[in-house]
């Protein structure tokens, strides 16, 4: 393929290297230029350090620098999967509040979790380092961890919390660090995505299902992400209702109060003095720190006097009555519009005689900022802390502030806590309106820590491992197959060579042991069988010779002198059966052995041989019938001297020449004068 090519290879080899130094560039520039807020935020901070380091390892590896490259990323990798372990981990198993005491030098932020990066940029760091301590294997799984990187640097940037109920819950993602990230990736794939193609078959078989299994964590993350903000808006919508409540008990404590305050006054039958006031008042300004003001209002045919008592002289505080206490008003609820840390509400009850008479007003000025004081209580140290802010009309009336680095996102809850009675109410409604109050929750990052579920980070580790697991299993298995698929190939091939090899040593056996023209066994064939038979006494050998063999390959050629060799020898063979062994001696010779045969019956067996070739339709260049000449010999005492034996039948066949041809003559041992024939020799 053309991306394989040495010169293509060598040109990526240089891409990779330029993406590497352009992350390190960048992450570099970005922790000492940058100064924006998302790179200047700890987390991010410490993201951008830890691809500093990824990214000086990637360098040495494209530089072929493998050694250093590992002695860079080990140790990086072991701090990532313990940071890894503390994300999925419950806190009390890997407390990093114990953790931070060594960091407490660090002013800002004073605990580990405000620099521990994201998870998302976590796992994506920790991948591509494996992806490098790897050595970019596509047997080790490089290609999936390279797939997961950009599915989940993509997810990161995707504004999917915008689009879901939990859009309150904000969360920042930084666009340098995806970038510094996303380079590393690409300069990790370009150096090694031509070394994958031998394994390309493996690599599809494995990377499809486990991509598929991955998008499915990345899907279930993200459902459980949602629901992990969700719960933890509810806890915080829940946090809110409870100030809400412990507000709207404050202020009611105070108005029952007031009110038992203003039944006295209206059974009493002259206006308090000032002795008799204050005596009154007592007990409501010890109970209640917040009360600014508490006046009683008389009303003389209809018109407002001056207060008879003030609990604190604060002219300022009250408005003028006018405006604020109508004759005919029930319960009157309004907030002063004053500089909202010192902003007021005024409570007034209408003081009225049994027939119906209107004698005065009493005016309560409470302060807010004080009432909301016992609102909100801070938690023990170090289980996190809340940002608490109340306010009116975007104007801050109290504050609490935290103590760690704020989490990203907030909470924020309406205060139906003071209701807000128009003079035409008679009383407190569905419809009543409430002091228009904002409550604003924002957690630091120890108490969202410690309140979220870890059970999304855990889902997506599991997910990504098993997806992992899966290509593994299914890249070897495919290797594997192939690697058995080409054994039995190879196994096929052998299995053929072997069956070739061993027709061919048949067939060299057998050449070895017959005569390629007649196909009969040839004299080593017959020596080696006579040297088997000599326990099988008496033995006899015929020597059998084609007469005026010659004649034939001078007149008729060789050719036909090869097809009378043949057709003697298959017409011997048809004769002798099963009496004997027939085998060619060298040239026109034929030798006969016949095992347990006296001379007798050796001699019988020749008459035959040579009759069959006289009366068979063969013949000389002249017409004469073709005839053999046959030499009999026999031993029946042992040892078996085959070669003697031979030699007696070739002198036997020279005597059957000498006298005519075509004729069987018997060798007789004149020596010792023995002889095992009962009948005189024949003669044709």
């Amino acid at each position: 393929m053309w991306y394989t090519s040495t010169p293509v290879v060598r040109h990526y080899r240089l891409l990779s290297q330029g993406l590497t130094l352009l992350a390190l560039v960048l992450a570099v520039a970005s922790l000492t230029v940058l100064d924006t807020r998302v790179a200047s935020l700890p987390a991010n901070q410490t993201t951008l350090a830890l691809a500093l380091i990824v990214a000086i390892g990637q360098w040495r590896w494209t530089r072929k620098g493998v050694f250093t490259s590992a002695l860079v990323l080990w140790p990086l990798c072991l701090c990532l999967v313990t940071l890894l372990f503390g994300t999925c981990a419950p806190e009390d198993w890997l407390s990093l509040e114990r953790l931070s005491e060594p960091f407490r030098w660090l002013t800002t932020p004073s605990t580990l979790l405000d620099w521990r990066p994201p998870l998302v940029e976590l796992v994506v760091l920790t991948l591509l380092t494996l992806g490098i301590l790897a050595r970019t294997r596509s047997s080790l799984g490089v290609p999936l961890l390279h797939m997961s990187c950009l599915l989940l640097l993509l997810l990161d940037q995707t504004p999917l919390h915008h689009w879901l109920p939990s859009a309150s819950l904000l969360h920042a993602h930084s666009l340098t660090v995806t970038a510094v990230l996303g380079l590393l990736l690409a300069g990790q794939w370009v150096g090694v995505v031509s070394g994958w193609r031998p394994t390309r078959d493996s690599l599809r078989r494995g990377l499809w299902p486990s991509t598929l299994l991955v998008v499915m964590t990345l899907a279930l993350w993200q459902y459980l992400e949602i629901q992990a903000d969700g719960e933890l808006q509810h806890l915080g919508q829940r946090e809110g209702r409870a100030m809400e409540e412990r507000l709207a008990s404050e202020f009611n404590d105070f108005r029952h109060s007031l009110q038992h305050l203003q039944v006295f006054l209206e059974q009493s039958p002259l206006p308090p003095s000032t002795e008799r006031w204050q005596h009154l008042t007592r007990p409501l300004r010890d109970h209640f720190p917040y009360l600014a003001t508490l006046r009683y209002v008389e009303v003389t045919g209809g018109n407002v006097r001056s207060p008879a008592t003030t609990v604190v002289p604060r002219p300022t505080d009250m408005p003028q009555p006018a405006a604020v206490l109508p004759p005919e008003a029930q319960i009157t609820t309004l907030a002063i519009d004053a500089p909202a840390p010192t902003m007021k509400v005024t409570l007034s009850l209408p003081i009225r005689r049994p027939g119906g008479k209107l004698l005065g007003h009493l005016a309560a000025t409470l302060s807010l900022s004080a009432m909301a004081e016992n609102m909100y209580t801070h938690p023990p140290s170090g289980a996190g802390s809340l940002q608490v802010r109340l306010t009116y009309h975007n104007r801050l009336i109290k504050e609490w502030p935290m103590e760690g680095h704020p989490a990203p996102w907030t909470v924020s809850v309406p205060l139906d806590a003071i209701p807000l009675h128009r003079p035409d109410n008679k009383a407190v409604t569905v419809d009543t309106a409430y002091l228009p109050l904002e409550l604003t929750l924002r957690p630091d990052t120890r108490l969202l820590t410690r309140l979220r579920s870890r059970l999304p980070a855990v889902t997506l580790m599991l997910g990504l491992l098993f997806s992992q697991f899966l290509y593994l299993t299914l890249f070897s298995q495919h290797q594997m197959a192939s690697q058995h698929r080409a054994l039995a190939r190879s196994n096929g091939d052998l299995r053929r060579e072997v069956r070739t090899r061993h027709r061919l040593q048949q067939q060299l056996s057998w050449l070895a042991d017959h005569d390629e023209l007649t196909g009969l066994p040839n004299r080593r064939h017959l020596q080696a069988t006579a040297q088997t038979w000599r326990a099988r006494l008496p033995l006899s050998v015929t020597l059998v010779d084609i007469d005026h063999f010659k004649r034939i390959n001078d007149c008729l050629g060789h050719a036909e002198g090869d097809r009378v060799l043949k057709a003697v020898g298959r017409l011997a063979q048809e004769t002798l059966g099963d009496d004997g062994l027939l085998g060619r001696y060298g040239g026109e010779e034929f030798l006969v052995i016949i095992p347990e045969g006296r001379l007798a019956e050796a001699s019988a067996v020749a008459e035959r041989l040579r009759r069959a070739v006289r009366q068979a339709p063969l013949a000389h260049h002249d017409g004469t019938p073709l005839t053999i000449s046959l030499g009999v010999a026999c031993q029946d005492q042992a040892p078996l001297d085959l070669a003697r034996l031979i030699q007696q039948a070739d002198q036997a066949l020279y005597t059957a020449k000498h006298q005519g041809r075509d004729r069987v003559e018997l060798f007789v041992d004149t020596v010792d004068g023995a002889s095992d024939l009962d009948t005189p020799p024949f003669t044709a």
